[in-house]
């Protein structure tokens, strides 16, 4: 059977993106394309590109993230991306998204029309670290004639491309919440109320998913890039559930 995925953002809880992937082989699935926001734009890339779900693991395990964000004094944001976009294309030698291997949609938020987008064409780069630019955290991203943000800020769950299409529609949704105890520091404010105002977007596009999967991860802060096989393991436990589920009542 021949699935599309719509990855949602997540920050660090995106790695259960890669273990859901990594079900979706396993089961013999085949992805045709890939649509994702931010930490779910930032897997359907790579993924597309060719890399492997243990591959993918290996590098967000390796990866110093830390040092991609350099601070600077507060215009538009509290980090600047130009570190993050060298090493970003050290691992992806391609420059434009419809060059990947399959089929891409990185949805953005554009502030100026302030409308979202879904790019499945032009350069890859700077879309994709539009897609990621949580806003008060990662300066904007100017491309062409927009101001890019953080597409789940509209959409954290893009699905739109695939409506027209019977190919079966799989939601990851990696963003689940619950009731914590404290914000440790601005940059958790900040994560904390962005993740709550991206709720709303997300339940009403779970009705176009063909199925939705959500990983039990809503005790884990989305900072917790340390806790990346936790984050893997969860993502393919509950893929393989809910798939196996699915492919019993449908077929495949």
């Amino acid at each position: 059977m021949k699935v599309n995925l719509v990855l949602s953002g997540g920050a660090a809880r995106g790695v259960a993106h890669i273990g859901a992937l990594k079900a979706i082989e396993e089961l013999g699935l085949k992805v045709k394309a890939l649509s994702g926001a931010s930490a779910g734009a930032i897997v359907a890339v790579f993924y597309a590109y060719g890399y492997s779900p243990e591959e993918m693991l290996a590098l967000v395990k390796k990866t110093r993230w830390l040092t991609l964000f350099r601070p600077q004094i507060p215009k538009r944001g509290l980090f600047s991306f130009k570190r993050a976009e060298r090493y970003f294309t050290q691992l992806i030698d391609v420059e434009r998204i419809e060059d990947l291997p399959k089929k891409v949609y990185i949805c953005v938020t554009d502030v100026l029309s302030g409308k979202p987008l879904y790019l499945s064409k032009g350069k890859l780069a700077p879309v994709l670290l539009g897609s990621c630019a949580l806003p008060g955290i990662f300066e904007p991203v100017e491309y062409e004639d927009k101001l890019l943000i953080d597409g789940g800020v509209m959409n954290n769950l893009p699905v739109e491309p695939f409506e027209r299409y019977k190919t079966p529609k799989i939601g990851i949704d990696v963003n689940p919440l619950e009731e914590i105890s404290d914000c440790r520091n601005i940059v958790s404010l900040l994560l904390r109320s962005f993740f709550l105002a991206v709720r709303s977007n997300v339940d009403k596009r779970k009705e176009l998913c063909d199925l939705v999967i959500t990983p039990d991860i809503a005790s884990y802060s989305p900072l917790d890039i340390h806790k990346a096989d936790e984050f893997y393991a969860l993502g393919y436990r509950e893929t393989l559930r809910s798939l196996k589920m699915f492919l019993a009542k449908y077929g495949g």
